[in-house]
C-alpha cells in the first residue's frame, strides 16, 4: 500500500516510521526545512520537501497512485484543503486527518473525509483512563455529526440501581446500546435491570453528555 503523509510533526514522523517499517511505500511532505532533514536522516528518501496543499507537490510525491493520503498539518484549514484536493483532482481512495478545533469535525465529516481523528477527544479518552474509577469514557464519535458513543459506569448508590431500563427517563434521542455486567455483554430490554458497576454504552449528543451522566450517576 502506498500511503502519502502530509506534515511532519511528532505524530507525522511516527506514523512514517512505523508504516516504513510495516512495509509500505510511504512518502512525506513537510514545508519546513528543518523537519523535512531531520526526516531524511532517520528515514532516507521519503521525503518532499514543499507545501502539501500544492497541487504540483502532490503530484510530485505520487499522489496520482497513492492509496491514502493522511494530512497532519497541525491547521484545520489546510487539512481540510489537502483531503479535499486529493479526493477531488487525484482520485485517492482513502483520506484521513486530524482535527483540532472539535467544531470542525462535521464540516470535514460532511464533506466525505474518510476518517476523521478529534485530538481532544483522544487525549480526553486518554485521561479518562488514566483516572481510577472515572464513572465516563468517551469511545468514539459517531458519523452523525454531534453524536457520540460513551460508556458509563453505574457507582453504587446510584438512583438508577435496581430500576429496569423502561423505569430509566433519558434525554430524547439518547439511548442505551449494550449494559456490560460482570463477565458478560447484554442487548439491553426494557427489562434489563441495572445493578451497581454496570457498564452502560451509551449514544448520545454532545449537548445531552451531562444531563445522561447525571441521570446515570446519579444520586
Amino acid at each position: 500500500m502506498f500511503i502519502i503523509i502530509v506534515g511532519c510533526s511528532e505524530a507525522g514522523y511516527y506514523l512514517a516510521r512505523a508504516l516504513v517499517t510495516s512495509g509500505h511505500e510511504v512518502a512525506v511532505i513537510e514545508r519546513d526545512l528543518a523537519r523535512y532533514q531531520l526526516l531524511t536522516e532517520s528515514l532516507g528518501l521519503i521525503a518532499l520537501l514543499g507545501d502539501g496543499a500544492d497541487t504540483d507537490v502532490l503530484r510530485q510525491a505520487g499522489a496520482e497512485r497513492a492509496d491514502v493520503v493522511v494530512a497532519l498539518t497541525g491547521a484545520d484549514a489546510t487539512n481540510m484543503v489537502i483531503c479535499q484536493t486529493v479526493r477531488q483532482i487525484f482520485r485517492t481512495p482513502r483520506t484521513i486527518t486530524l482535527v483540532k478545533d472539535p467544531k470542525n469535525e462535521p464540516i470535514f465529516e460532511e464533506l466525505g473525509i474518510d476518517v476523521v481523528v478529534n485530538w481532544i477527544h483522544l487525549a480526553l479518552t486518554a485521561l479518562e483512563e488514566g483516572v481510577p474509577g472515572h464513572p465516563l469514557r468517551h469511545l468514539m464519535t459517531l458519523r452523525q455529526p454531534g453524536m457520540e458513543l460513551v460508556c458509563v459506569s453505574v457507582p453504587p448508590g446510584a438512583d438508577i440501581v435496581g430500576k429496569r431500563l423502561a423505569e430509566v427517563h433519558l434525554p430524547p434521542n439518547n439511548f442505551i446500546s449494550l449494559i456490560v455486567k460482570k463477565g458478560r455483554a447484554d442487548l439491553p430490554s426494557g427489562n434489563s435491570l441495572v445493578e451497581a458497576e454496570d457498564e452502560l454504552i451509551a449514544v448520545t449528543s454532545s449537548g445531552d453528555e451531562q444531563l445522561l451522566y447525571d441521570i446515570l450517576t446519579g444520586v
